[in-house]
């Protein structure tokens, strides 16, 4: 189970490559130290993890939240039953 802070993603068309030991919350904070704006921080975090940003604007907690649902999707969490395996019966 992925949690706050951890970013496991996939990328796709010329989004940078995901890094497996970012840590947006850290990535987030560092981020807003150097002085971007809290939209410009969570935006660039999304981005080197992997999230397409263009006209989107994210906040550190939609982050954390589709990285979990990936990883999950990425471990066949959202996989749906096949028709070759009968449904179980209740009785």
């Amino acid at each position: 189970m992925a949690v706050s802070g951890s970013a496991i993603g996939t990328t796709t068309g010329s989004d940078p490559a995901p890094n497996p030991e970012l840590h947006t919350r850290a990535i987030y904070r560092n981020l807003l130290l150097r002085g971007l704006a809290p939209d410009e921080a969570a935006n660039l975090t999304a981005f080197m993890a992997g999230i397409a940003v263009g006209d989107t604007h994210w906040t550190l907690a939609q982050i954390n939240q589709l990285l979990f649902l990936r990883e999950m999707n990425r471990n066949g969490h959202f996989v749906e039953p096949t028709t070759d395996q009968p449904e179980p019966h209740l009785h």
